[in-house]
């Protein structure tokens, strides 16, 4: 059973009901995105297709929208702030009630919050 409680990687979703929003590639050669702006607040309502946040890539700004319905819980990459393409820079809460848990899981270091897993070294 020691094998099974091993800690997931440190840049795993927090676990509990939550979507990851990822960074976008915006065009084949983005490799990282600058948030120009969030346009929604922690707490807000979210609905699929709205506009959540602008992306500053190598080319243009670009309006992202939300894929599914939930509650902006946890910013990860704030406004100025680079990240990877693929990876988390906000979650988003089924419901209301589990803003808390996911603030609490990313604080904790369950979810994108938490530095990067390490590459392999080579031996």
């Amino acid at each position: 059973a020691a094998a099974a409680a091993a800690a997931p990687p440190a840049a795993a979703a927090p676990s509990v009901d939550c979507v990851d929003v990822h960074m976008p590639a915006l065009s084949s050669t983005m490799t990282e995105g600058r948030i120009t702006q969030w346009l929604k607040s922690v707490g807000d309502k979210v609905e699929a297709g709205e506009t959540l946040l602008v992306v500053e890539s190598d080319k243009a700004d670009m309006d992202v929208e939300a894929f599914e319905d939930g509650f902006l819980a946890a910013i990860v990459t704030p406004e100025g702030e680079s990240a990877a393409v693929g990876s988390p820079v906000a979650y988003l809460a089924d419901t209301k009630d589990g803003i808390a848990q996911v603030q609490a899981a990313v604080k904790g270091g369950g979810g994108g919050a938490a530095a990067p897993a390490p590459a392999a070294a080579p031996a």
